[in-house]
């Protein structure tokens, strides 16, 4: 429409033409003529618009239909106030440009940005979960156990933004998505500062006050430590119940003395664990310069914090903190008693060192290099160096590299200092790994090495042992490992154990085995304890993909003339680029292909074939 140019809409019920310019989006008109109301603007450039879905400080958020892919989207809309001011328009530009550009599975996707009726606009993925906020609204708080796994994608999102050049500047509860199988997806990018890396400083203060930084408050530079403040500070109103302030006003004195008046974790929330709190309490660090030092060293401990959960301590309650701190009294009369006979001994045990080293000289000792030594990491905790293995693990999967997927996978097995269970999950999930590989040899000698490992395992359930156990031993076995309909939903080991039996069924050659393994897994909604299957959701499914495309290859014999073969053989080059597995389905595509070229080079030459003879099988 030409600049200037009347919006013009219709009445709905008498067709009366109204001059709409004046109004907003998705606006409820009332005709002049015979009163009845119109809903006008709804056709918002490529998109129509459904419902309200949100309404913010600076934008208005819709749900909308994409016309052209026919998909839900969320529409959000800058306000008029803001519609005008090309100085916001165009860091909303930028902001949008640089989250479209990389893509993370949790942060929220950002699909296209425009312009309709001289508004600016952002179209983005639908996140159908609900907010955090939400979350803790309606249960008070978010579990521990539960809180960490989501914790550890946050952080993992909010390091992908900074890889990008980007830091978020508004992280709180209301702007972390929960998806429908529960995993966590950072929105509103509306508020980000482009540092490239380094800081920058912002010309307005827009953040909430709850979890805003103090640096922001002051007006200096930002920097990721702002964005770890704000992350900080959500994780912990997720797991006390309560933000970490509660001045709600931007008055900036009195966020200045808020801020100054955090109470730790610990004392805000006694049932959460030591690890958890030390992390979050470092995280909110008054001065930047005393939180993480990067998004490794946050993702290390909160991983540390999440295998000691895990591990099987017992969780500490409200109920038993009284009962907790008169035990601790009674540990401290202890401890002062017992003070004395330490130092005695201590004593004593400095002077049989030092005679010692007096009258024997080892000549030519050499100081015991040790692992950290050689990779350079002297300062890595034992436990966050294995943690920081296994999340990396986690990437390369996510990434498609299976190979470097389990060569950290068996790093973490083989860890002495790795938490458990997490040694014993890593050992597993090498074994999957080798067979997403399609290295079926290399499964069968990593399952033996499994065994070994979760035998002789400590601080993990018998229960949970000896599923594992025999889930492994069936991997070394050549007949199919059955799925039974009547088995209970999946969790847990029997989770693993299907993935395990799946994998080793397609790979041994039998997909019709392993599609009920497979369908069982796609029904587990990966949260809570289950949601380390997420990555693996979407690897089955192209297993499922890969069983319908062989199963549309395979027939009951191959074509009686020549050309027929050859032109099939050739149509067989584009399902093999198409297949989404690696291993047996590209297999089974070569050899049908073989088995085509070889028939019709028979058929050519005049020899006997047999007509009865099939594709190469599938099973």
């Amino acid at each position: 429409m030409p600049e200037g140019e009347p919006e013009i809409a219709y009445c709905h019920a008498c067709g009366l033409s109204m001059d709409v310019s004046l109004v907003a989006p998705f606006s409820n008109v009332e005709c002049p003529s015979c009163r009845k109301h119109t809903r006008v603007k709804r056709e918002f450039g490529p998109y129509t618009l459904l419902r309200r879905h949100a309404v913010g400080g600076m934008s208005v958020v819709f749900i909308g239909q994409d016309n052209t892919l026919d998909r839900e989207v969320v529409v959000k809309i800058l306000n008029e106030e803001y519609g005008a001011d090309s100085k916001r328009i165009q860091a909303f530009e930028e902001e949008a440009r640089i989250t479209a550009s990389f893509s993370h599975p949790h942060v929220v996707r950002v699909f296209t940005t425009g312009r309709a009726f001289g508004r600016f606009y952002i179209a983005m993925e639908v996140v159908g979960g609900g907010h955090m906020e939400h979350h803790i609204r309606e249960r008070g708080s978010i579990p521990e156990a539960e809180m960490l796994p989501l914790a550890i994608q946050v952080a993992d999102g909010l390091k992908a933004a900074h890889s990008a050049g980007l830091i978020h500047r508004d992280i709180k509860p209301g702007n972390v998505l929960l998806d429908v199988a529960g995993n966590a997806k950072i929105v509103d990018f509306g508020l980000a500062l482009v540092t490239k890396g380094g800081k920058a400083k912002a010309t307005e203060i827009w953040a909430t006050p709850y979890y805003v930084p103090p640096e922001t408050i002051e007006g200096l530079p930002e920097d990721f430590r702002s964005d770890i403040y704000a992350f900080g500070a959500t994780l912990y109103h997720a797991l006390a119940g309560k933000p970490p302030c509660d001045e709600e006003s931007m008055d900036t004195n009195k966020l200045r003395e808020a801020k100054r008046r955090v109470l730790p974790l610990a004392k805000m929330a006694p049932w959460i664990s030591l690890d958890t709190c030390a992390a979050v309490d470092r995280a909110m660090a008054h001065d930047p310069n005393q939180r993480f030092r990067s998004y490794n060293d946050l993702l290390s401990a909160l991983e540390v914090a999440r295998q000691r959960l895990a591990s099987g301590a017992a969780p500490i309650t409200p109920a038993s903190v009284a009962r907790n701190a008169a035990t601790r009294r009674r540990e401290k009369m202890s401890l002062i008693g017992a003070g004395a006979l330490v130092l005695a001994a201590s004593a004593f045990g400095i002077y049989w060192v030092n005679h010692n080293r007096e009258v024997e000289v080892i000549p030519d000792a050499k100081p015991r290099e040790s692992a950290l030594s050689k990779t350079g990491e002297t300062d890595a905790p034992d436990g966050a160096r294995a943690g920081t293995s296994y999340r990396e693990a986690g990437e390369a999967l996510r990434a498609g590299d299976y190979a470097k997927a389990r060569s950290l996978f068996a790093t973490v097995r083989d860890d002495p200092h790795a938490m458990e269970p997490t040694g014993s999950w890593a050992a597993c999930e090498a074994v999957l790994c080798d067979f997403l590989d399609g290295s079926s040899n290399e499964a069968r000698k990593d399952a033996r090495d499994a065994v070994t490992h979760v035998s002789s395992a400590k601080g993990v359930d018998s229960k949970v042992s000896n599923e594992l156990l025999v889930a492994l031993d069936k991997v070394k076995e050549l007949h199919p490992v059955l799925h039974s309909e009547d088995s209970p939903p999946l969790t847990g080991a029997s989770l693993m154990a299907a993935l395990l039996h799946g994998l080793k069924n397609w790979e041994q050659g039998m997909p019709e085995a392993a599609r009920p393994q497979f369908e069982a897994i796609m029904a587990v909604q990966a949260k809570g304890a289950d949601a380390w299957v997420e990555p693996y959701h979407k690897i089955v499914a192209g297993y499922l993909t890969d069983a319908e495309t062989l199963q549309k290859i395979s027939g009951d014999k191959l074509p009686d003339d020549a050309q027929t073969c050859r032109s099939l053989a050739d149509e067989l080059h584009a399902v093999h680029a198409g297949l989404k597995t690696k291993g047996r389905a590209r297999f089974n595509v070569r050899a049908l292909q073989l088995d085509l070229e070889k028939r019709a080079r028979l058929l050519e030459a005049g020899a006997s074939v047999d007509h009865s003879s099939s594709p190469a099988s599938t099973e």
